[in-house]
């Protein structure tokens, strides 16, 4: 189940990343579950497949096992979040690490598609459209979980 999403939506970003210029790799991935059921047989797929790392108020952190081999390179970390039915729109929100963060931030205001945010730990940039939900960290969430 967790690769079928993977690759549907692998094919649903393909579109929009290729806008953005300087993708270096993956980096993480949030799943969103369409419903408590479907998180708990993700969850369930993951004990098998991987490890916790975290759970945070906003859902499970692992550290598969195996990679799973992407477009953008091996995705061997992730989160399941808590359902929230404002996320149905989308699957997944994969974050990915980027040549010039700061040359994308300053396209902030032009294309109509992205979004600044800011938390204590990191600042991010949204990328958003019908079809995708792309972040990209500062710093990345593999470096704050120190995953290598």
């Amino acid at each position: 189940m967790l690769e079928e999403i993977i690759r549907i939506n692998e094919k649903r970003i393909e579109n929009d990343i290729k806008n953005i210029d300087g993708i270096k790799f993956i980096d993480f991935v949030d799943i969103f579950p369409t419903s408590e059921e479907h998180k708990k047989q993700l969850d369930e797929e993951l004990k098998s497949i991987a490890k916790v790392i975290d759970t945070t108020e906003k859902g499970t952190f692992y550290l598969l096992n195996t990679p799973i081999v992407t477009k953008w390179g091996k995705l061997q970390f992730l989160k399941i979040r808590f359902f929230d039915k404002t996320r149905l729109n989308w699957e997944c929100a994969p974050d990915f690490a980027i040549e010039d963060w700061e040359a994308l931030k300053q396209k902030i205001g032009i294309d109509e598609h992205l979004s600044f945010y800011t938390r204590k730990e990191w600042e991010a940039i949204e990328y958003k459209s019908d079809d995708s939900l792309i972040y990209f960290l500062n710093p990345l969430v593999s470096k704050i979980y120190n995953i290598k």
